[in-house]
């Protein structure tokens, strides 16, 4: 359970990281909406974890939903480890 929560946390965060590289939103303006400086943008963007509540700031400042965003990295995990297990089932 805790594995998946890590794996959707870091989809959710690399859904952040590739929306703000594909709107070509520079780091500098994420870090004037969460408050952090662009240095420590980069570093959380490249992770697999940030706090909910930069996680919440930095999706609003890419224009994004962040419960949407996080439902739809946890409901993707879902569907991976559902597609491991079947798979596994068959190997068996």
């Amino acid at each position: 359970m805790i594995a998946s929560a890590n794996n959707a946390a870091a989809s959710a965060v690399k859904s952040l990281r590739v929306k703000a590289l594909l709107d070509e939103v520079p780091k500098t303006h994420i870090a004037s909406k969460v408050g952090l400086n662009r240095m420590t943008v980069g570093k959380h963007l490249k992770s697999d974890d940030m706090s909910l509540s930069e996680f919440i700031k930095t999706a609003i400042a890419l224009n994004a939903n962040p419960a949407q965003v996080l439902a739809e990295a946890i409901e993707s995990t879902q569907a991976k480890e559902k597609a491991s297990a079947a798979t596994d089932a068959e190997i068996k």
